[in-house]
């Protein structure tokens, strides 16, 4: 089965991502991807990205600091 939609969390900047969601409706995406809100079990930062079906990508980083920068 092909996904239309996928939600990652990566620590630290790891090359692979410690937790992947595979969807397929924005809305499950969406939801999963609004669920992240602080930087989580990483030790200093954690980078929440969603992909769409048409390949763009928007992320979210958290940092222990508490600052968010979305992109």
């Amino acid at each position: 089965m092909e996904y239309l939609y996928s939600v990652t969390c990566t620590y630290d900047g790891d090359k692979s991502p410690h937790w992947t969601g595979r969807f397929n409706n924005a809305l499950d995406a969406v939801d999963t991807y609004n669920k992240f809100v602080d930087w989580g079990l990483a030790n200093e930062y954690s980078t929440v990205n969603i992909y769409t079906n048409t390949g763009k990508c928007y992320t979210k980083l958290f940092y222990r600091d508490g600052r968010v920068v979305t992109r």
